[in-house]
C-alpha cells in the first residue's frame, strides 16, 4: 500500500488522475485498474504531492486558519459571530462562514460585473449573460451561448489576476477553444497573461473555501 493517503474513486474511464485539492489527495481510477497498480501510481507521484502539500500551507496561513480574508488582493483581518454582517476600518465581521459570499456578492459583485463590462469596452467583445457562481475547481467558464460565470471570489483577488481571469473568459467569445490563436487574443488584451496565469495558481486554495 501506498505510503500517501488517498481517496479513490473508480469510474468508467480509461486513464489514472491525480489531484491534490484543500491539502487532500484524490485519485479516480478505471474500473478495472488493481489496487497494486494505483498505489504505484500514487507513490510515483509522491515528491509532486508533497511539493503541492506544502504548497498549500505556505499560502496565507492566517487566510486559511480564517483569521483574515482577502478584499482586492489585501489581507485584512475577520471575526465570526456577529449578530450582523459588516466591516469597519478594523476588517470584516460576519454571523458565520456563509455569509462571506453572501456579502462579497452583495457588496463586491457589482464592482466585478462592472470590471467585466470595462474589458468589454477594451476588446469589443461582450457577453450575452454574466452570473456569479460558486465553482469549486475554476474561476470562471463561457458556454457556447456567450453565457459568462464568474466565480464570485474573483473580488479577492488582486486586481491584474482578477482581469486576467476577465480577459479570458471574454477571449472565448471569439475562440472556444484554447488554441494557439485564442491565446494570441489573450496576449493582445494582457500581455503579462504567463505570469498572471503562473500567479493564479498560488489562490486556487480560495475556491474551496466559504462552503459548509
Amino acid at each position: 500500500m501506498s505510503g500517501v493517503e488517498y481517496k479513490l474513486t473508480r469510474m468508467r474511464r480509461r486513464t489514472l488522475v491525480l489531484t491534490v485539492r484543500g491539502g487532500k489527495v484524490e485519485v479516480k481510477a478505471p474500473l478495472g485498474v488493481s489496487a497494486e497498480v494505483i498505489d504505484r501510481f500514487v507513490e510515483s507521484k509522491r515528491g509532486w504531492i508533497e511539493a503541492r502539500l506544502k504548497e498549500k500551507e505556505a499560502n496565507y496561513p492566517s487566510l486559511q486558519s480564517g483569521k483574515t480574508l482577502l478584499d482586492a488582493g489585501q489581507e485584512r483581518p475577520v471575526t465570526y459571530g456577529a449578530l450582523q454582517n459588516g466591516e469597519s476600518d478594523a476588517g470584516f465581521m460576519f454571523k458565520d462562514i456563509l455569509s462571506v459570499r453572501r456579502y462579497f456578492e452583495r457588496t463586491r459583485g457589482p464592482i466585478l460585473i462592472e470590471a467585466l463590462y470595462a474589458q468589454s469596452k477594451r476588446t469589443g467583445l461582450y457577453a450575452e449573460d454574466v452570473k456569479l457562481c460558486d465553482f469549486k475547481a475554476r474561476w470562471g467558464s463561457c458556454g457556447e451561448d456567450k453565457r459568462i460565470k464568474l466565480n464570485w471570489r474573483l473580488v479577492m483577488l488582486p486586481v491584474p489576476l482578477r482581469d486576467y481571469v476577465l480577459i479570458h473568459e471574454l477571449c472565448h467569445l471569439k475562440e472556444m477553444n484554447h488554441s494557439a490563436a485564442f491565446w494570441r487574443e489573450v496576449q493582445k488584451w494582457c500581455p503579462d497573461f504567463r505570469g498572471c496565469r503562473k500567479q493564479l495558481k498560488s489562490f486556487g486554495f480560495l475556491t474551496l473555501l466559504y462552503r459548509r
